[in-house]
């Protein structure tokens, strides 16, 4: 494959970046010079790439949801309660079980501390489901559904499992007065934390201000009583230290009061000072634990749990509150009064709601802001790519809202966790392929998955400003030199064009497929192919319109896109490939500005029936297959002849192994095809049959036809089934002499580097073609089948 030449898009990328077109509509069809007219040949135009290394590059590069079903949003926020404050910064008074405590910000006369009512803490042990100890996260078949084990009683004192994050906190609890437990913000920390005091016989509860420093909280101790100190930040300015936390245990002691210290996952804590990370139960234990107390109109919590909408929902990392509200949920469908549609799109609710918190929240500065984006651009992607491309965002953005100051962008800011954390991501490691292999990365993606998703509708239709900076940003994407990057601008173009389809098209897509430049016309196929998986109307009607356009470059993304995507669309993609072939001849040849028409149609003819052909057999539609592969063997003769057969010598090279390796993908529908006489697949091999005598006997193709053949030969070395495979084809294409002829020289002559005779495959196979046929026909005739 030949890559698109790297083309810098305004030096390295940090400085000054050229300047961008007005963000418009491009001039309409046909505006442009005609394909007749006196157009150069420019440096995107020589830019190759063969329509199958597309495809696998889209499919490769895409973030796994693109191509789902969970990935289509709609609808609205989720309407209800929300129970408990889980984390984050909470502006305003903050109403907990009926009494109010206010936090404010003064002198020392102000009081620190408010009292949490034993109700409500009680209300938190009714539904409370404590986690299992490490390495003991599936619970087995003899324990109950809600996660508690079946060794313990629903006592206070023990319903927790030994060596758990809650018995190692209490542990911590009991021995010195003090526990710090750290976790992120979502995960039920705060209710941990009132549990905890509550498992050590705290008489009453009282929440103390967060931004009192570590050593001020010895001061609010109050005898006999249980402290909650929530969203306890530490860092490297204020870090907790071993004297703190040496004090605290003091006057706890003397005063036989408790207190849990609750954290972010990354705290600062200096001297040797002990933390317990905090992890939630499973999302189905979490939701049974809310069941079990809701009204279910008799039907078992089991049951509710087996249903495909909750397994879906539990499927996607989310807050505990939120599991919490979609437990109520599952009870209303329990009693008849909520559908399981709406069950089924709780999921997406909750995410639409998280990211329309960000983008309203203060506490999130723009430079934030920005990395939301990229990371929901990038979900799934190494994070340093993230990083970088998401600074670039910045300043975009920093020059619509503040156009007279510049960027600022903090070298050594916020450490990677803390803004992977803030993101409610998770980094991990895993492999990526390269062009010279595997290469082990640091990803992130959202814990949520259909975050990503939510957060790009939400910032393209619920934010219009930002729009210009985002189209600069994905403009300068689609032009990077890194496929990743290149895909993951397409698809996030995919996703606006899903939530507001003519903007989108007038500002990037039609832009894009207007472009001289390979790498921007490709962006606009690969957005139009991942729009429509997901769920975009009028996709297919868009090539159709495109396939036929008068502006070559139009043409050109539309056939590449059929390449992407027809197999959505097989039939009607396949008409509009052979139309465009017709017209094609009809103009007398390829357009001025596009010299590899005629192949580039044959290209992506042959994805298309790739693709599609496995699709079908893979759900054994036989008879669908039949139909695709057995409309071109009437289209040999005529003006469609060439783009048939070319099509067909693209087919044979695809092989189902990384880089060329593997069995040939066509060679392989042949051989899983039924060779029972009148079947559905004894039709397909006699068509992929009369096709390869077609190309064989092609004065210019069968030059390309020998040399596929020899690397099926080659692919069978080491593949019994290929070989099988390849026993059944040749015989069916030894029709006339000419053609026992002209295989059993390839079969001879076959060669690797080094080798003095033929491989044993090649030999066992010469045997298939060793006399010519009783009554065989000529050459002419052959063709002519």
């Amino acid at each position: 494959m030949n890559a698109p030449q790297d083309h810098p898009a305004g030096a390295d990328g940090y400085g000054p970046p050229p300047e961008d077109p007005v963000v418009g509509p491009p001039a309409p069809d046909g505006a442009g010079e005609p394909d007749t007219g006196a157009e150069e040949l420019t440096e995107g135009d020589a830019e190759t790439e063969h329509a199958w290394d597309s495809r696998r590059d889209l499919y490769r590069h895409s973030p796994g949801i693109m191509l789902g079903q969970s990935a289509r949003l709609g609808g609205s926020l989720v309407g209800g309660d929300q129970h408990g404050v889980s984390g984050g910064q909470v502006t305003g008074d903050v109403i907990l079980g009926g009494s109010k405590v206010e936090y404010h910000l003064g002198g020392d006369i102000e009081e620190r501390s408010g009292e949490i009512p034993g109700a409500e803490v009680e209300a938190l042990a009714a539904n409370f489901v404590y986690p299992p100890a490490e390495g003991d996260d599936e619970p087995s078949d003899d324990e109950p559904s809600d996660g508690t084990s079946p060794d313990h009683t629903e006592s206070p004192d023990e319903p927790w499992q030994p060596g758990s994050p809650f018995a190692l906190a209490l542990a911590d609890l009991t021995a010195h007065g003090l526990a710090v437990l750290a976790g992120p913000a979502t995960t039920g920390r705060r209710a941990a934390a009132l549990m905890l005091l509550r498992a050590v016989r705290s008489r009453s509860y009282r929440s103390l201000d967060p931004a009192l420093p570590p050593g001020r909280l010895v001061a609010e101790i109050r005898e006999g009583c249980g402290h909650l100190v929530a969203d306890f930040a530490t860092s490297a300015e204020r870090p907790l230290r071993e004297h703190h936390v040496r004090a605290l245990s003091e006057r706890l002691k003397a005063t036989g009061s408790h207190l849990v210290l609750v954290v972010g996952p990354h705290p600062v804590i200096h001297g040797g000072v002990g933390h317990v990370p905090w992890q939630p139960p499973a999302p189905a234990a979490l939701l049974a634990g809310h069941l079990k107390n809701l009204d279910l109109a008799g039907r078992s919590v089991d049951e509710l749990l087996a249903l495909a909408e909750v397994r879906s929902v539990l499927a996607h990392h989310r807050p505990v509150a939120d599991t919490a509200g979609f437990a109520r949920r599952v009870a209303g469908h329990a009693r008849g009064t909520v559908s399981l549609a709406d069950l089924g799109a709780f999921g997406h609710h909750a995410a639409e709601r998280q990211v329309r918190e960000w983008f309203d929240s203060t506490e999130h500065t723009l430079h934030d802001k920005a990395f939301l984006i990229a990371l929901a651009t990038f979900n799934e992607a190494p994070y340093p790519l993230t990083a970088e491309l998401s600074d670039i965002l910045f300043g975009l953005l920093q020059r619509i809202e503040n156009p007279g100051e510049p960027a600022r962008i903090p070298v050594f800011g916020t450490s990677s966790a803390q803004r992977v954390e803030q993101a409610l991501a998770d980094r991990y490691q895993e492999s990526e392929e390269t062009e010279w292999g595997p290469v082990l990365q640091t990803k992130v993606q959202f814990r949520d998955r259909l975050t990503a998703i939510a957060l790009l509708r939400e910032v393209w239709t619920g934010h219009p400003s930002a729009r210009p900076a985002l189209v600069a940003w994905l403009r300068r994407l689609a032009d990077d030199p890194r496929p990743v990057v290149r895909t993951r601008a397409a698809a996030t173009a995919a996703v606006m064009a899903e939530a507001d389809l003519p903007s989108t098209m007038a500002l990037l897509i039609r832009s894009w497929a207007a472009q001289p430049r390979m790498r921007a016309r490709l962006a606009a196929a690969n957005a139009l192919a991942l729009a429509h998986h997901l769920g975009t109307p009028h996709v297919s009607r868009i090539l159709a319109d495109w396939c036929v356009a008068p502006d070559h470059r139009l043409r050109w993304t539309a056939v590449r896109s059929y390449a992407l995507v027809g197999d959505a669309f097989p039939r009607e993609g396949f008409a509009a490939l052979t139309e465009a072939a017709r017209k094609a001849e009809a103009r007398g040849g390829p357009a001025r500005g596009w010299p590899q028409e005629r192949d580039d149609l044959a290209q992506s003819a042959a994805a298309l029936l790739l693709a599609a052909g496995q699709d079908a057999s893979a759900r054994d539609d036989w008879p669908a297959v039949a139909e695709l592969w057995g409309a071109l063997p009437p289209l040999t003769h005529g003006t469609t002849r060439a783009f048939v057969l070319s099509a067909m010598v693209h087919a044979c090279g695809p092989k189902d192994g990384p880089a060329g390796t593997g069995r040939p993908l066509l060679l392989d529908l042949f051989g899983r095809a039924d060779r029972t006489p009148g079947t559905d697949g004894a039709l397909v091999r006699r068509d992929l049959a009369a096709l390869w005598r077609s190309v064989l006997n092609d004065p210019q193709c069968a030059a390309s036809g020998l040399n596929n053949m020899r690397q099926w030969v080659r692919s069978a070395e080491d593949d019994r089934g290929a070989e099988a495979a390849l026993a059944e084809l040749l015989p069916l294409l030894t029709v006339s002499v000419e053609d026992h002829r002209r295989l059993a020289y390839l079969l001879e002559s076959l060669r690797g580097e080094g080798e003095s005779g033929p491989p044993a495959v090649a030999v066992r196979l010469r045997t298939l073609v060793s006399a010519p046929p009783t009554g065989a026909r000529t050459p002419a005739d052959a063709a002519s089948r």
